[in-house]
């Protein structure tokens, strides 16, 4: 049978821990709210890059193909978490990535937690860097991505360009492979609203380059985010289940603790009823 000191050892541990887990969970919660804001942003930027590009792509000459591929090599980006406490978070994103490498392609990986995981699947990584650990970090991880991928040698004229990434949609994960190179310059299937034509004075080169270098940072941005939404939406389930967890071990270990406080009472009654009786029976011989 378990002391009493113990069980309340116990009760205090978990009851600390429990306290750990809370804050961990409402941390989790601001900041999937927090990118959830930022996602707003980043795909009204993404949607107007991609709007001039399908412009400036309408007067695109036959010979003047930013996008055209000269290097066979693909690139493939996994957005992993940055700490742990995320379930199967990265493991899921790691065997999606492989699923798009061929060979001699290059797989580049975000997130300390998914640089673990992925030396521990034995999978080769040729560059990688720190994940977010708050919002207003997710441009400066698009940054280093897109020198990571120049360093690991990719240019926007690759093969392919793949990234990897978790997307949280009505409190579920779901992993997305989404191709960024090449690009697709054609004008897309939509309203052509009466409108001024484009005017712009910059040279029509220069001009897709940097539209398709822009859409390329918009698009590392904007995979991170929802990387980030979702790490920290994977690690508030993780916790809302560890809290459970730790409520049903207090309510047993306090149900224990009064039956063990019972039966000492119990016991210390019994003694001295005992004790009593012995008086009484000495009292008797005399």
């Amino acid at each position: 049978m378990q002391r009493l000191p113990e069980i309340r050892a116990r009760l205090q541990s978990l009851a600390d821990l429990d306290g750990v887990v809370r804050a961990l969970r409402a941390i989790s919660a601001a900041r999937v709210q927090q990118a959830h804001a930022v996602l707003d942003s980043i795909r009204r930027y993404t949607t107007v890059v991609q709007d001039a590009l399908a412009d400036a792509a309408e007067n695109l000459s036959p010979s003047r193909d930013p996008t055209a591929a000269s290097d066979d090599r693909g690139y493939v980006v996994v957005f992993g978490s940055e700490r742990g406490f995320v379930g199967a978070f990265n493991g899921r994103l790691l065997e999606a990535g492989a699923a798009q490498m061929r060979p001699h392609d290059v797989l580049l990986v975000v997130g300390s937690r998914a640089l673990l995981a992925a030396s521990e699947r034995h999978e080769t990584v040729s560059w990688s860097c720190a994940m977010a650990s708050q919002v207003g970090g997710i441009d400066e991880v698009a940054l280093r991505v897109a020198e990571g991928l120049a360093r690991a040698g990719a240019t926007l004229s690759a093969a392919t360009m793949t990234l990897v990434y978790s997307r949280n949609v009505g409190g579920k994960s779901q992993v997305v492979s989404e191709t960024v190179v090449p690009f697709d310059t054609r004008p897309p299937e939509r309203e052509r609203r009466s409108r001024p034509s484009a005017i712009s004075n910059v040279a029509h080169g220069p001009l897709l380059d940097g539209l398709v270098t822009e859409l390329l940072f918009a698009k590392l941005a904007h995979a991170a985010a929802e990387s980030f939404a979702s790490e920290n939406a994977a690690r508030l389930a993780a916790m809302e289940s560890a809290s459970d967890n730790i409520a049903g071990k207090l309510e047993e270990l306090r149900r224990t603790e009064s039956e063990v406080r019972q039966e000492d009472i119990t016991m210390e009654l019994l003694e001295i009823v005992t004790g009593a009786e012995a008086v009484a029976r000495g009292l008797n011989r005399q």
